[in-house]
């Protein structure tokens, strides 16, 4: 037996149980990220990303006891993604759409891993509030290559855009779920979160290569800065309401994915 075996064999129910969590946690962050956006369609609140949103569990009445939970569940996730793009759990292959999507979910890790470390900065004492450096892409443009690395970061966002919109079309994520029958909704409310989301990467990559997102300040941008950008267009409450609305909705998918994914963690061994 394999060290690999022997762990799945010892441990598999509770990675099973820790990538559940994961979901769990990015669900109620896009939930929180959704509301706002929804509201701000409305109201004179501002749109938020994945750290303001964490920034708002922090401040609640369970601050404390959610930002522990959020630490360890966005980590987990982290190292279900690296746990899945390693050993294929899902199948994906080696040819170029299956090295396509384990990109993807590397980058997930990565972001998640990132998330995860900013909460722990909350919960010690440490963290400044959302939003952030990005200390390698100013350190690009210093060196003169920073607005092809922003090109790059841009074409990666419209390929995640376009792939959560064909995930989300396709009904993709079904072969990787157990849906119950009298749940069948589910599947409609799952597509619009991720065409939602999906959309909001495409706008996102389109501000960079207009310049009308730049890295050059130091912060990077991020969902926030699309839904923020979305509220300025012409009729741009009724999108944004409708983002919002998507993005609760992909919050939805991640709660459904805690639920139903098939995690099987065998397939590693």
């Amino acid at each position: 037996m394999t060290t690999t075996e022997a762990i799945i064999r010892d441990h598999g129910d509770r990675m099973r149980y820790a990538a559940r969590a994961g979901y769990i946690a990015r669900g109620a962050v896009f939930l929180i990220i959704g509301y706002f956006a929804f509201s701000a369609a409305f109201a004179s609140g501002e749109a938020m990303g994945e750290m303001d949103a964490i920034d708002e569990m922090a401040g609640s009445g369970f601050g404390t006891a959610l930002l522990l939970a959020l630490v360890l569940a966005l980590a987990a996730f982290a190292a279900w993604r690296l746990f899945q793009v390693i050993f294929d759990i899902d199948g994906h292959g080696t040819g170029v759409k299956g090295i396509f999507i384990r990109t993807g979910l590397t980058i997930s890790a990565f972001a998640y891993g990132a998330l995860a470390f900013y909460a722990a900065t909350l919960l010690i004492g440490l963290g400044s509030g959302g939003g952030g450096g990005n200390g390698i892409v100013k350190a690009a443009y210093e060196a003169g290559i920073g607005v092809w690395l922003t090109y790059a970061i841009a074409a990666g966002m419209a390929a995640a855009g376009a792939a959560h919109v064909v995930k989300g079309a396709k009904a993709g994520f079904e072969k990787y779920m157990n849906i119950p029958a009298d749940r069948s909704w589910l599947k409609q409310v799952c597509q619009f979160g991720l065409i939602a989301r999906g959309i909001t990467f495409f706008i996102l990559a389109g501000l960079l290569v207009t310049g009308a997102a730049s890295y050059r300040s130091g912060d990077t941008p991020g969902i926030e800065t699309a839904l923020s950008a979305m509220a300025g267009w012409s009729f741009g409450w009724a999108l944004l309401s409708l983002t919002g609305l998507g993005l609760i909705a992909f919050g939805i998918y991640a709660l459904a994915e805690a639920a139903y994914r098939r995690i099987n963690v065998e397939a590693a061994a």
